[in-house]
């Protein structure tokens, strides 16, 4: 016989949406396991930007963002061939004022110790690698070691599972979980390097990126960390005209080629491989819930398809899953977690549909040409647009521009 472990809810996946579930979780005083196929600190395939809603999901599990591992950030520089602009971040009652970069290395590793000195279990190195399924319920998961597959499988017995396992979200497949390919994907290439940090305390974004005479469609990124390293990057969605033609790999190179030389983009000055890596938007995964099984994070799509990001959305899924698996075991009406999709639908859904459009419309070059060259000098409108692109906003009760922000969410259909 199988050895079993027995738990009230477990974690597959222990990045920043397994952590965040787990910490809220043990903070109610919930038996929470979480488990790892990685050894922590391990590498991962990201910006390693953190927006305000970032820096606000994070001190809601405590962290310490004056921690010297952070670099802060006062907003976004965004370069287009004609012209720069800074954008600092809004000054707002719901969010900080500020962003942090940190490599995912440390970051993902310093959550984690929080989910644990919260009372969470964790198990690393140790591959959930299908979930048991009892008359049609998730009720736990088949583990192995990572190192030794081949080992007898344990069993972890658990009243509910939440899926966190990124962006492959190989466990929730099994489940009945599937991609929906109307919604966009994103996919980026990082690499860090040992290179001056000229810019200062700001995001860098780049919105044309030239193989020599050619404009390839994507962005690029350049972001300061603590460490006096840079973390630069390239990505595109799959709204994009040619989206199948561009690789991640061509677009990362041609970006890194075309920075000036006082930038010290080099082989010399690389530090590590180049590595990249989907992005999945919108919540283009579904279903959410499956009977006890919920799904957070980039394992449900959570990604935001306006900027990118990623952490924000797995944060802040894990932790509404969390509170709903509470309320569920307190009251032992285990189907109170059900509502999960239509919880997200009621956050996410109007502003994730408006995201779906934006996608849309900077894959079209005959747009996007315009705008860049009309609307990117005025600090007004380019204000607006990232303040909504990163979706920070007071809501209705804020200024002018949260309630321009709020009716173009009003007038989006939730789906």
């Amino acid at each position: 016989m199988p050895e079993r472990i027995e738990t009230d809810v477990l974690i597959v996946g222990a990045g920043p949406g397994g952590s965040a579930a787990a910490y809220h979780l043990a903070r109610h005083g919930i038996d929470v396991l979480a488990v790892d196929k990685a050894t922590f600190p391990r590498e991962k395939v990201c910006g390693d930007g953190l927006t305000p809603r970032s820096v606000g999901a994070i001190e809601r599990m405590g962290v310490d963002t004056s921690d010297p591992g952070f670099e802060r950030v006062v907003g976004l520089r965004v370069h287009s061939k004609d012209v720069t602009i800074d954008l600092p971040w809004p000054e707002l009652e719901t969010w900080p004022n500020y962003g942090l970069v940190m490599p995912r290395l440390g970051f993902d590793h310093l959550l984690l110790e929080r989910a644990k000195k919260a009372g969470a279990r964790v198990l690393e190195g140790t591959d959930a690698r299908l979930p048991l399924m009892h008359d049609g319920w998730v009720v736990g998961a088949e583990t192995v070691p990572a190192a030794d597959p081949e080992t007898e499988p344990t069993e972890i017995h658990a009243r509910f599972t939440i899926a966190a396992d990124g962006a492959a979200s190989r466990f929730a497949a099994p489940a009945g979980v599937r991609r929906d390919d109307s919604r966009p994907l994103g996919i980026a290439a990082r690499r860090y390097y040992r290179a001056p940090n000229l810019g200062g305390p700001w995001f860098e974004s780049w919105l044309d990126l030239w193989e020599g005479d050619m404009l390839l469609p994507g962005y690029g990124w350049l972001f300061p960390m603590a460490d006096g390293r840079v973390n630069l990057g390239a990505g595109l969605l799959s709204t994009f005209r040619n989206f199948k033609d561009i690789s991640a790999t061509r677009l990362f190179a041609a970006f890194a080629t075309m920075l000036p030389e006082d930038r010290g983009i080099s082989e010399d000055s690389a530090d590590g491989r180049m590595l990249s890596g989907p992005l999945p938007m919108s919540l283009n995964r579904a279903p959410q819930a499956v009977p006890g099984m919920l799904v957070v994070g980039d394992a449900a799509g959570a990604v935001n398809p306006m900027n990118g990001e990623g952490i924000a959305y797995a944060i802040e899924t894990a932790e509404m899953a969390a509170e709903l698996l509470h309320e569920a075991l307190v009251k032992d009406h285990l189907g109170l977690a059900m509502v999960y999709p239509q919880a997200l639908r009621e956050r996410y859904g109007r502003y994730f549909r408006l995201g779906r459009g934006f996608a849309k419309l900077v894959g079209k070059p005959e747009i996007m040409g315009p705008a860049t060259k009309y609307l990117l000098p005025n600090p007004r409108v380019m204000g607006f647009a990232m303040r909504m692109m990163a979706n920070l906003t007071d809501g209705r009760h804020g200024d002018r521009q949260d309630k321009l922000f709020y009716l173009l969410e009003r007038l989006a259909r939730a789906s």
